[in-house]
């Protein structure tokens, strides 16, 4: 069982903008921050809310990759990714948490616990920390993350929700 993540810069931000990093904050024992996760952040939005609310029953480290795996560096994600999946491959008891394609695939190929901010909300759920996900994936939605309309309803399926039509701002 996965007891600590390492999460990367966009769920970090999107879930902050949803308000739901309160709710996944017990999923963990820890979420580590990676140190290129912290300056992403920092450009976009202010760091220390967001670490409060993901501490709120659980440990937050920050963290720093000494060098990004060469394996990882031949990937050409950017510093946040690779400093998620390095730290991520150091440690038995660790996942990862990303929302980029192309990040997700490396983390898949490398054999790592992975988790995107869609899957933290269906966690959740099952956790019994939200009751349904559908106002979860709205917010998201709402917040700027991309969802595929299919793969909602196939969640919201899987889930016993009813399916439901997501529209994305333009």
């Amino acid at each position: 069982m996965i007891v600590n993540w390492v999460i990367n810069t966009s769920p970090l931000i999107l879930l902050g903008k949803a308000d739901l990093l309160k709710v996944i904050s017990p999923l963990a024992s820890c979420w580590i921050i990676p140190n290129s996760v912290i300056s992403e952040v920092s450009i976009k939005s202010a760091v220390e809310p967001l670490l409060a609310q993901l501490a709120k029953t659980s440990q937050v480290l920050c963290q720093t990759a000494p060098m990004i795996d060469p394996i990882i560096a031949n990937w050409n994600l950017g510093p946040g990714e690779s400093e998620v999946i390095t730290l991520a491959l150091q440690q038995d008891s660790h996942g990862v948490v990303l929302d980029d394609l192309q990040a997700r695939k490396c983390a898949q190929i490398l054999n790592l616990p992975l988790m995107g901010s869609l899957g933290l909300v269906v966690k959740a759920k099952k956790a019994g920390l939200l009751d349904t996900v559908k106002p979860a994936f709205e917010k998201l939605i709402a917040s700027g993350l991309y969802l595929d309309s299919r793969l909602v309803n196939q969640v919201l399926t899987a889930v016993g929700e009813p399916v439901t039509s997501f529209l994305h701002p333009t």
